[in-house]
């Protein structure tokens, strides 16, 4: 269903004739949404910082969404790049996580959004470890791709196939706009959703 409403804004927004520039527009659909969600309900926080051991090696990433199902709740990480057999050596202002720039009309203007998985509470073991939360503003995040994941495997597999994406040249916001091979997909520093 939410694969559904992504497909629709994209289409909305790239036909549309919004001038407003990217990081001022984050439309009320892209955003969290956390109707039906109770705190006592959750393990995880928004804007927990969690380190993710999988296969002996370490992953970061940050919580920036929580949805509830039939099959439970699912919290929806932004994986930043790093992979290490050392946890946590590099601070959380200093990583690069899974994003794009999604094009808004045809001004050249383009919402820029971070790309969640969508981890199951099933899945939630004593890998995920929380070591830091970060203020981050609701208001700033718009999310432009998620995937499930119902497991850690399927989690490392959303990692490997985000950085083999990314080590193509972005297409920029006013480039090639129709282009359905364009690439969307990029690196953003968690600075830009930070509360002020």
């Amino acid at each position: 269903m939410r694969n559904i409403l992504l497909l629709l804004t994209l289409s909305l927004l790239i036909f549309s004739c919004e001038t407003k520039k990217s990081e001022d527009f984050h439309p009320d659909i892209m955003k969290p949404n956390w109707d039906g969600i109770t705190p006592e309900n959750i393990k995880y926080k928004f804007g927990d910082a969690v380190s993710i051991f999988i296969d002996k090696q370490y992953y970061i990433g940050i919580i920036m969404d929580i949805n509830q199902d039939k099959a439970g709740i699912w919290y929806g990480i932004c994986l930043s790049d790093y992979r290490s057999i050392i946890p946590n050596q590099k601070k959380i202002n200093e990583l690069n996580f899974f994003a794009r720039n999604i094009p808004s009309g045809f001004s050249g203007d383009c919402v820029s959004c971070y790309d969640l998985s969508y981890l199951n509470e099933n899945s939630v073991s004593k890998n995920i470890r929380v070591f830091e939360n970060v203020k981050i503003d609701i208001d700033k995040i718009s999310i432009g791709a998620s995937s499930p994941a119902k497991n850690l495997k399927q989690l490392e597999n959303d990692y490997f196939n985000a950085i083999k994406v990314r080590k193509q040249k972005p297409t920029e916001c006013d480039e090639e706009i129709l282009n359905p091979k364009r690439v969307a997909e990029r690196y953003f520093k968690i600075e830009n959703v930070l509360m002020e």
